[in-house]
Formats: structure tokens, sequence, C-alpha cells
């Protein structure tokens, strides 16, 4: 049974039953309410604060960790982007130095900036940090296999010196243009009787009085001028030592003498059509202990790679010779 509640009247100085009121009702719920969505809070402000989630733990500890290593990632940054810039500065100037010509363009991957970096967030500094590790990976398989190529196959020692110095790499005429190149070596169709022979070099088309260069440091082997309509009419050999001799004929005008000792890139003489010759053009023959070469594969200074792919292709074709 219920028991009956009383209050104390003042104005009737008497005890009376208390009587249920909406209003004190409503407010105890309220008070209740409040009471419980403010104990809520603090427990559950209290649960975060003590315990932690794995992930929660995880996340504290990488933004733990970011935080303290920020400087030495910068600093390591900062240094692998110099690292690569002297990389690629270097294999820029080992290309130049071996080829005398511009690295032909390659694309590779963009790699992110370093403020990029430490502003991602975790997953895309987890990819930014792949990328780099790619980049690095990429960049130590090329110099290993550059070292290795090196290695086996371009090494030089004191004893290549005299051989690379008399290879004669550069193109016997001044200002030359791949489409001049107008019959390579190999078998051709001779141009008086029709009928297929060896062309023992390269006719390169010019223009009467276009100047002659020696595609190698030498010495005159022989200058020989001759009146005849066959044969190579004027020309000049230049001994290059370590077996090359590079012959250059059907010269207009011949501007050394024999013996005379000649640097690279040095003029000789002009471009002519004497001898056994159809039109103006040059000549140009690599022999080396007395076998001709193709001087195509002499090609080498102040060439691209892909220019001298177009020059293989002209060099290929089955054509009459100009002699």
């Amino acid at each position: 049974m219920a028991l009956t509640k009383f209050y104390y009247n003042p104005k009737t100085l008497r005890y009376e039953r208390a009587r249920f009121s909406i209003v004190r009702f409503s407010l105890a719920i309220v008070g209740y309410l409040v009471f419980g969505f403010a104990f809520f809070a603090a427990l559950l402000l209290l649960q975060n604060l003590i315990i932690e989630t794995p992930n929660e733990k995880q996340l504290r500890a990488e933004n733990k960790a970011l935080k303290e290593h920020k400087v030495i990632l910068t600093s390591v940054l900062s240094e692998s982007n110099k690292q690569l810039s002297e990389l690629k500065q270097q294999d820029l100037s080992l290309y130049q130095r071996l080829f005398e010509t511009q690295e032909p363009q390659a694309t590779s991957q963009v790699l992110p900036e370093r403020e990029e970096i430490l502003i991602s967030d975790a997953a895309e500094f987890d990819e930014s940090v792949t990328q780099l590790g790619n980049r690095f990976s990429e960049l130590i398989q090329t110099a290993r296999s550059g070292n290795q190529f090196f290695a086996l196959k371009t090494h030089v020692g004191r004893t290549d010196v005299p051989a690379l110095i008399a290879t004669p790499s550069l193109a016997p005429v001044q200002n030359f243009e791949l489409e001049k190149l107008v019959s390579g070596f190999g078998t051709r169709i001779h141009p008086f009787h029709k009928g297929k022979y060896q062309h023992d070099g390269v006719d390169i088309a010019a223009t009467r009085g276009t100047t002659v260069v020696a595609t190698a440091p030498g010495r005159v082997l022989i200058t020989k001028k001759s009146d005849l309509v066959a044969g190579y009419g004027n020309y000049i050999e230049i001994d290059h030592g370590n077996g090359y001799i590079t012959r250059y004929s059907h010269l207009e005008d011949i501007a050394v003498r024999t013996g005379q000792k000649i640097d690279k890139g040095q003029p000789i003489a002009t471009v002519g059509s004497t001898g056994g010759s159809i039109a103006p053009h040059l000549h140009y023959e690599v022999i080396k202990h007395g076998i001709n070469l193709d001087p195509i594969k002499f090609f080498i200074e102040g060439i691209s790679s892909g220019q001298y792919k177009v020059l293989v292709s002209l060099s290929k074709k089955q054509n009459q010779s100009l002699d």
C-alpha cells in the first residue's frame, strides 16, 4: 500500500495531503534526463581518455612518428632529390662525352614534391613512398645494367686510348645532311655498265667546293691527282694508326700534302666530280688492316640515335652509286 504524503502549509499552519503536480513531475523528469546525459557524457569522455581502440593506437603512433621524424624525412627527401639530380647530370655528361650529342629525351615517372609528401594524408603518403621506392629501384637497376654494359662493352684502358683516337668518327663533309647520303656500302648498281658490283664506300652528294674534313687525326699517306675519266680521280688517303686508313675520292682541290700531320676535323680538300664520277660528290672509304668496312658504322660524333637509324636505312637502299 502506497504511503500518503503530506506537506506543511504555513498559511493554514496545518499538514495537508500532497496532491499530484504536473509541473513538479515535469521538472523532476527533466532533472533526471539532464543528470543522465551529463553522466553519460562524462563516462564517454573518461572512456576515450583511458581506453583506446587498436585503430586509434595505430593512428596515434603514426602521428607521433611523423611529428618526430618530420625533420629527418625532410632531410632525406632533400638529399634524395639532390642525388637524383646529380645522377641525371652525370649520366647526361657521360652520354655527351661518349657520343658528342644530346641524350634522347626519355619519359619518366613524375615524382611528388617534398611539400606534397609532408602535407599528405596516410594513404597519399604511402603512395608517395611507393613511387619514390619504385623510382630508386629503377635507378639502381639502370645503374647496374649501365655499369655492366660499360664494364663489358666499353671498358677503356690505357692500351685502348690509341685505338679510340685513331677511330674515324666524324662525317667527312662539313654541315653533313642525312639525305645527302645517296649510296651506301655493299652491292650496288654501277653507273656506267649498270651491272652489280661491290661498292667499297659511301657516296655523299654535295655541291662543288664543299669542304671535306679529316674524320680522325693522322698523317697524309697519299695525295693523288688524275685527269682520267675513271677510277678515284683526285683523292687522298690518311693513315690514322692502329690499322685505320680513310680514303676521300673524286675531289676538286686538295689542300694537304703527302706526309702532313692532320687533326680531326681539319679541312683537307673540296668536293668535285673527278675520275669515274657522274655527279659532284664525295666517295668515302674506311679501311682497317687492308679490309674495307662500312663507313656508316663510323658516323658517330654529332649524330643522335634517331638520326643514325635514318642513316642506316638510307645506306641499305640497293640503288645506283655515283662512281
